[in-house]
């Protein structure tokens, strides 16, 4: 190694002894030297130049002056371990509170104020419809109940004392000169006697009868009121018996003998 350095050095000298005719050029070329162990690229200056001529002397070959600039020193990075940036974890959702019933109030029961309860028939009242129920279960009819307003209809229209019909909205059967009002309407039930389930429709004979047990009718109301010497009894019904028309079809449906 020692020689080749030796070596340039020389030629170097050897050259700068002589004088350059041309101007210099600067020409970059790649050389490779080896260090030992190490190659690396250097920049190499050249000057070329023509030998003085002289009558024999031999032509002096051209020289090539190379210096050898060292490569900056390479600095290798420390090693870095790589940095992952992990995604954070993403927060779990608080569970929703459980929403908490309201407390249902319990219904408060609303009990219906009692229909008002018509007073119960006493004396004459009560024996006008217990004997009605009586005759209208031998023919199939439902017991009747007593409707006081019907009752007071009954007491308004006999004031006058004067047997006749009141033309009111209901059904009315009457009677006059009979010391009982039981009596009276024994008499209105012994008509059945007359009347022909074959040729079912009213008749004048037969009208009290099919009135006491029609079996539309549910309600009754009576007054028998004292005249003199004699008593006037005059009942009120509801729904109206003696329907007539359709060839006698509701007394074929209503009178059941």
């Amino acid at each position: 190694m020692r020689s080749a350095v030796l070596s340039i050095a020389v030629l170097a000298a050897s050259a700068l002894a002589y004088p350059v005719k041309e101007c210099t050029r600067k020409v970059n070329k790649h050389t490779a030297v080896q260090y030992v162990d190490l190659t690396v690229t250097k920049t190499v200056y050249v000057t070329e130049g023509a030998a003085p001529k002289t009558k024999h002397a031999a032509p002096k070959p051209k020289v090539t002056t190379v210096v050898y600039v060292a490569p900056p020193p390479v600095e290798t990075p420390a090693y870095q371990p790589p940095v992952y940036n992990a995604p954070a974890p993403e927060p779990k959702p608080s569970p929703k509170p459980e929403p908490v019933p309201e407390p249902v109030p319990e219904p408060v029961a609303v009990v219906p104020a009692p229909a008002p309860v018509a007073p119960a028939p006493v004396g004459d009242d009560q024996k006008c419809l217990e004997a009605h129920n009586k005759f209208r279960a031998a023919h199939g009819a439902k017991p009747l109940t007593w409707n006081t307003e019907m009752a007071n209809f009954a007491r308004d229209k006999t004031q006058d004392c004067t047997m006749h019909h009141s033309g009111g909205p209901y059904g009315e059967n009457l009677a006059f000169g009979y010391t009982d009002v039981v009596e009276a309407i024994t008499a209105w039930y012994e008509e059945k006697n007359q009347y022909n389930p074959s040729a079912p429709g009213f008749q004048m004979s037969t009208g009290h009868f099919t009135q006491l047990i029609w079996k539309a009718t549910s309600e009754i109301g009576c007054y028998n009121r004292q005249c003199g010497g004699s008593q006037y009894l005059m009942c009120e019904y509801k729904t109206p018996g003696n329907v007539v028309g359709d060839n006698g079809k509701y007394f074929t449906e209503n009178v059941q003998m």
